[in-house]
C-alpha cells in the first residue's frame, strides 16, 4: 500500500499552523474575511480545495509503486501538496477482495480492458458528467475515438479520463532489407503488397533462418481496422463466425503459412531481441520497448492499408483514470484527473513513450524524445486516423484469445476456416455462459 507522503505530511503541518496564527491574530470579518474562516478573501470551495486529504487509488494494470512514481507520483506529489496519495496493487490484494475488506478507493487506473470485470461487475462505475459540465472540461481536446469509448461504456456519460493510448506502427529493420536488397516498405503499403514482401524476405542464409513478417495478432483482433465485434453486446454471443472476420483471419494466416515460417520464431519478440525478423506491428506500444536491442537500424510507417478502407488505422488502445463510486472527494479526485489530461503532463508523458491521448498533431511529432532511438524517426507514423471504437464487452479478452488459437490452428494443423471458427466461437460461448452461471450464485 502507498504509505503516506512527506507532502502530505507537510499539508498537515501547515494546516496546523495556519489554524493556530489565524487563532491568535484574530481574523474576523472587519479584516475582510468570513468570520472565524480563517481565510482572509477565499471562497469556501477555494479553502475546501486545499484542505488535507487523502485519494486512494488503485492499479488495474499491475505495475508496483516504483513505477507510479517514476510515471505519476514525482508529477502529482508537488502539484497536490494537501492530497495524500495511497496507491494500491494487485499484488498486495484484488481489488474484489480489496473493496471487500472496505478499502477506500478514489481513482483506478489501466487498460480499457479491465474496466468491466474490475470496475463495472463491482459497481464502482462513477459517471463524472457533472463534474465535466460544471468545470467547462473541453472534451474535445482529447483524441475523439478515446472519448468515444467512454460514451459506449457509460451509455453516453463519462466514467473516465485517457492518461494515455498505445501507438501502433509497422516497423522495419533496414539491416536484413539492406542484406537482400529488397526495397524498404513504403507509407500506404496494402496488407497485399506487405505480403509479398514477408514472402521475399522469409528465407534461409547460411544457417540462419529469416521471417519476413511478424504480428501482434492478439492485439490486432482487439483493435482490427474494420472496428468489427468479438462479442455480441446484445445477446452476448461470439460474433465472428461472419465474412468479414473471415476476410481479417484469412489476412492474418497468411503470413503464417509463407513456406519457411516457423510460427513460433516468427514472432514479435524475435523482431525486437534477435534481428531475425524483417518487419513486425506493434498496435499496444509505449515506454519505448519497440524496437528493441536487437534492431540498430530500423524505420517504422504506419499498420498496412485495406484497400476498401484507406487511410483507416486500427482502434486505439486507452489507458484511463476511473472515478470510483465509493470516492468522498470526488471534486479533489476530479482536479487530479484533469491534471493527467492537461498540456502540461501529457507533453511529459508523450516524451517518455506514453503516447499523449490529446488530439494533438504538434505533439504526436515529439513522441519518445526522450528516448535517443527515436530522434529523426517517423513518429508520427505511430498515430494513424483510428478506426471507430469496437463495442466492448468484459468478454473482450477471452473472445480475442480464442479467435486467435483459431489462427494457429489453420495456420499450422490445417484446420478449415469456417470449423476453426466455429470451434473458437463455441468455446467463447461456453466461457461466456459459464462466467455468467458463476455470477448468479
Amino acid at each position: 500500500m502507498r504509505k503516506g507522503r512527506l507532502y502530505g505530511c507537510l499539508s498537515l503541518m501547515l494546516a496546523f499552523i495556519t489554524v493556530a496564527t489565524t487563532a491568535c491574530g484574530g481574523g474576523g470579518a472587519a479584516d475582510g474575511g468570513a468570520k472565524g474562516d480563517g481565510k482572509q478573501g477565499e471562497t469556501a470551495q477555494q479553502q475546501k480545495s486545499k484542505e488535507p486529504i487523502e485519494l486512494h487509488l488503485y492499479s488495474l494494470s499491475g505495475q508496483n509503486i516504483d513505477w507510479f512514481d517514476n510515471t505519476y507520483g514525482k508529477y502529482l506529489y508537488p502539484k497536490f501538496p494537501n492530497i495524500t496519495f495511497k496507491v494500491h496493487f494487485p499484488s498486495e490484494s484484488s481489488i474484489t477482495d480489496y473493496i471487500g475488506s472496505k478499502g477506500q478507493l478514489d481513482i483506478a487506473f489501466g487498460a480499457y480492458t479491465a474496466f468491466h470485470t474490475s470496475m463495472l461487475n463491482l459497481n464502482l462505475q462513477n459517471d463524472i458528467s457533472d463534474l465535466i459540465k460544471n468545470d467547462k472540461f473541453d472534451l474535445n481536446r482529447i483524441e475523439p475515438t478515446v472519448v468515444e469509448l467512454q460514451r459506449q461504456m457509460a451509455n453516453g456519460g463519462i466514467y473516465g479520463i485517457p492518461a494515455f493510448i498505445g501507438t501502433s506502427g509497422l516497423y522495419y529493420n533496414k539491416d536484413l532489407f539492406d542484406k537482400f536488397a529488397v526495397p524498404y516498405p513504403k507509407e500506404g503499403i496494402t496488407w497485399d503488397e506487405l505480403y509479398d514482401l514477408a514472402v521475399k524476405l522469409t528465407r534461409k542464409d547460411g544457417d540462419t533462418q529469416y521471417y519476413g513478417f511478424a504480428n501482434d495478432n492478439l492485439s490486432y483482433l482487439q483493435v482490427n481496422q474494420y472496428s468489427l465485434d468479438l462479442v455480441d453486446p446484445k445477446t452476448f454471443k461470439a460474433s465472428f463466425e461472419t465474412d468479414a472476420w473471415k476476410k481479417i483471419v484469412q489476412t492474418l494466416t497468411r503470413f503464417m503459412m509463407i513456406p519457411g515460417v516457423d510460427v513460433s520464431q516468427a514472432t514479435v519478440a524475435n523482431f525486437n531481441t534477435k534481428g531475425i525478423v524483417a518487419m513486425a506491428t506493434n498496435y499496444t506500444g509505449c515506454c519505448g520497448f519497440t524496437p528493441g536491442d536487437g534492431v540498430k537500424n530500423w524505420g517504422v510507417i504506419k499498420i498496412p492499408d485495406f484497400p476498401d478502407i484507406r487511410g483507416v488505422g486500427p482502434q486505439t488502445f486507452p489507458n484511463y483514470w476511473y472515478m470510483s463510486s465509493t470516492s468522498k472527494h470526488r471534486e479533489a479526485a476530479f482536479e487530479v484527473m484533469k491534471f493527467i489530461i492537461s498540456d502540461e503532463f501529457q507533453a511529459s508523458l508523450n516524451a517518455r513513450g506514453l503516447a499523449t491521448a490529446l488530439n494533438n498533431p504538434k505533439m504526436y511529432l515529439e513522441y519518445g524524445k526522450d528516448f535517443p532511438k527515436y530522434n529523426g524517426q517517423n513518429v508520427a507514423a505511430l498515430f494513424p486516423k483510428h478506426a471507430k471504437m469496437s463495442n466492448i464487452t468484459e468478454f473482450q479478452v477471452v473472445a480475442a484469445s480464442n479467435l486467435n488459437a483459431a489462427l494457429t490452428n489453420i495456420a499450422t494443423k490445417g484446420v478449415d476456416i469456417n470449423t476453426a471458427l466455429r470451434e473458437a466461437a463455441e468455446a467463447t460461448n461456453k466461457k461466456i455462459e459459464e462466467t455468467k452461471g458463476a455470477a448468479k450464485k
